[in-house]
């Protein structure tokens, strides 16, 4: 008895394009799947990059809203003069703190890429300290105290934001106004001006090159000059 043709099966011929269309179709679908999972890993890393910067200038911003916090005309003269770490100056300087405040041109600190504030956050008054050292901006809180701001607060220096590219480029983090018709000295800053040139942790999975961002901000000064 002879089969029907419906009942032949599949030719080797037949097999073989089956096969060959199936391989096509899903390497295909793999490739766009491991495209976009690559694409994926590298924006992940450039926002994170984008998250963490922008954390740094948020708190950057608010403690510059609380230098100066409290004044020195906020204590009675005696008081003030006897203790001058109960006060806050909104800002720290060098050379010659806390005799002269200096002009922004002569002035170490605060520079381009190092700045100290004074303010009281709830725990008595603290410099606190941004300072770019190599690719990370570290940040220090240290209780203030008849000393010198800069070398006080260089032991308490902790990594706060990795991959930053400004002092590569030569570009400057931290850029000063003071009030408007008064002398540029620091005892006269009021807006800090924040310029943050970030590099992704790790390189674009595609390009192989690693990404930046560049984020901005402005911190205005809401406490009195001393």
């Amino acid at each position: 008895m002879r089969l029907g043709k419906r009942n032949r099966g599949y030719s080797l011929v037949e097999l073989l394009v089956a096969t060959a269309l199936f391989t096509i179709i899903t390497g295909t679908v793999f490739s766009l799947l491991m495209s976009s999972q690559l694409q994926y890993q590298g924006e992940s890393s450039v926002t994170e990059a984008f998250q963490q910067a922008n954390v740094a200038i948020d708190q950057i911003v608010r403690d510059v809203h609380s230098a100066g916090f409290p004044p020195k005309n906020s204590f009675m003269i005696t008081v003030s003069d006897a203790h001058p770490e109960n006060y806050a100056l909104p800002f720290a300087w060098s050379p010659k703190y806390p005799a002269t405040p200096c002009t922004l041109k002569d002035c170490a600190i605060p520079g381009k890429y190092d700045l100290i504030l004074e303010a009281d956050t709830g725990n008595g008054v603290q410099w606190i300290r941004y300072s770019l050292k190599d690719q990370t901006l570290k940040r220090a809180i240290t209780r203030k105290a008849p000393s010198d701001p800069v070398t006080s607060t260089e032991g308490d220096l902790l990594p706060y934001l990795d991959g930053v590219m400004n002092g590569d480029q030569g570009l400057a983090i931290f850029s000063y106004e003071c009030d408007r018709g008064a002398p540029e000295s620091v005892s006269n800053i009021r807006e800090v001006n924040i310029n943050l040139i970030v590099q992704s942790a790790k390189p674009d999975p595609v390009t192989h090159v690693f990404r930046t961002i560049n984020l901005t901000g402005q911190a205005v000064r809401f406490n009195p000059n001393q």
